[in-house]
């Protein structure tokens, strides 16, 4: 079953690790160069470059960020580290249960 959208777990991996990037089609003309978008294939963010034809200079970039992913207030948000220890946490979460269901399967 296809997920409705990005979770805060998607977003916590993004603002640890970065993005996972894949090309998309431009969905509007560019404003000056040659449109190359991308999309973060987990937490769903556009990035729209633009180039030049000949050089592949950029000449200007900017992110659509999705709902959720911003902080109110961009001085509250955690830093890196403070991303890395909750996908930690999350991770450790995920281990011991995967323990458990393997213990829970040897016990039948």
């Amino acid at each position: 079953m296809p997920r409705s959208g990005p979770t805060a777990s998607d977003y916590v991996m993004c603002r640890t690790l970065g993005h996972a990037w894949e090309e998309v089609p431009a969905e509007r003309p560019a404003p000056y160069g040659d449109p190359w978008w991308l999309r973060c294939v987990r937490c769903t963010m556009l990035r729209m470059d633009y180039v030049t034809r000949s050089t592949g200079e950029l000449l200007g970039r900017r992110y659509e960020a999705p709902d959720g992913y911003k902080w109110a207030e961009e001085d509250a948000a955690p830093t890196r580290q403070d991303y890395r220890r909750m996908l930690f946490a999350e991770h450790l979460q995920h281990v011991r249960h995967l323990r458990a269901v393997r213990s829970q399967r040897e016990a039948s």
